[in-house]
């Protein structure tokens, strides 16, 4: 460990290839110059969630084997999303203690429980761990899981649509994760036309994590378009997670009867499009008119996001803002107080 401080010079020093995922929000991959820039505490970590960095790095050494491995990492942040050097430290010193400085060399039953007793290692939710391995296999042209065809026929409505109960995440993944260009214009858009409501949660859970075609962003729209019912909100949020071009007009249009999930969604997965000004203030002021407990839970979450803070705090100091966003940052300045 000696002269080795970061997780870039750990994984050099072994001789392997990696590549950085995050997972905390969308699971998308990390610019490696921007994660060399948040390892040497340079620049925040661009994706915070509740004051950590969820990490999946992908690892390997082309030149021994065709083997993969993977970590999946939680880290800490300070106040300024900053990565905790202190803990990443302890977390490479109790890989070391592991397993040596060859993180490619098998493991004994051992060290295997040795690795999971870690405290800085996590397991993400099954959606994203779909997803998480379904890019990594399109990416390193490895096969699709055996549940892709039979999913496949489904989203191409080969199997009738009312026929959904063998579909599963994973199938799912595969699929968007190695779309042709028919699907992304034609099939995906029908598609989600046609879906009942238990696929389509299942689809937008995993859609959000990828690209949405200009005619998916549409079918998606049009869904909302069709009625105000809440959950079909969230999921062509979810769904037009990876189109920010419709993002704000999705929010425009869920915000006026939006619950407190719906909300929800937008911070976690909608954030993107919440750098617009206007869009942002009158997301805080319907969060404000309806809850302020949440108000204080979610601003939190908003002003922790390097591309949102400066925009979440002019809105605090706006002088036209609203009567209740006015009470719940009241609210807001008690809390912190207490």
């Amino acid at each position: 460990m000696e002269n080795i401080t970061t997780l870039h010079q750990f994984l050099q020093a072994a001789g392997v290839q990696y590549q950085v995922f995050d997972l905390g929000r969308r699971v998308v991959p990390l610019d490696p110059i921007e994660f060399a820039q948040v390892e040497a505490t340079q620049s925040p970590y661009p994706y915070p969630r509740s004051g950590h960095a969820w990490l999946g790095v992908l690892f390997w050494n082309p030149a021994l084997s065709q083997d993969h491995y993977i970590w999946f990492i939680k880290l800490p942040l300070d106040e300024r999303g900053l990565l905790n050097p202190a803990a990443r430290s302890q977390f490479l010193q109790t890989v070391v203690d592991a397993l040596g400085k060859d993180p490619t060399a098998p493991m004994t039953q051992e060290q295997q429980e040795q690795l999971k007793s870690n405290p800085f290692i996590f397991q993400p939710s099954q959606d994203k761990l779909a997803v998480f391995h379904a890019r990594i296999n399109a990416q390193l042209a490895r096969p699709a899981s055996i549940y892709y065809e039979h999913c496949q026929s489904y989203l191409k409505g080969q199997l009738g649509w009312d026929n959904w109960q063998q579909l599963g995440l994973q199938g799912l993944a595969d699929n968007l994760a190695r779309l042709s260009l028919a699907q992304r214009e034609e099939e995906l858009p029908v598609a989600i036309g046609q879906m009942p409501p238990e696929p389509l949660a299942a689809f937008a859970s995993v859609a959000e994590h990828f690209p949405c075609s200009p005619q998916m962003a549409k079918a998606w729209l049009t869904l909302m378009g069709e009625g105000d019912h809440d959950a079909i909100n969230q999921m062509a949020l979810r769904g037009l997670a990876g189109h920010k071009a419709s993002l704000t007009k999705a929010i425009e249009l869920a915000l006026p009867q939006a619950s407190a999930d719906t909300l929800v969604v937008i911070a976690a997965r909608c954030w993107e499009a919440l750098t617009h000004p206007p869009l942002l203030k009158a997301y805080l002021t319907r969060l404000a008119k309806l809850d302020k407990t949440l108000f204080v839970a979610l601003y939190s979450d908003l002003v922790s996001m390097p591309t949102l803070r400066q925009q979440v705090l002019s809105v605090l100091r706006d002088p036209e803002r609203d009567q209740a966003l006015a009470e719940a940052i009241g609210h807001l300045m008690q809390s912190v107080k207490a």
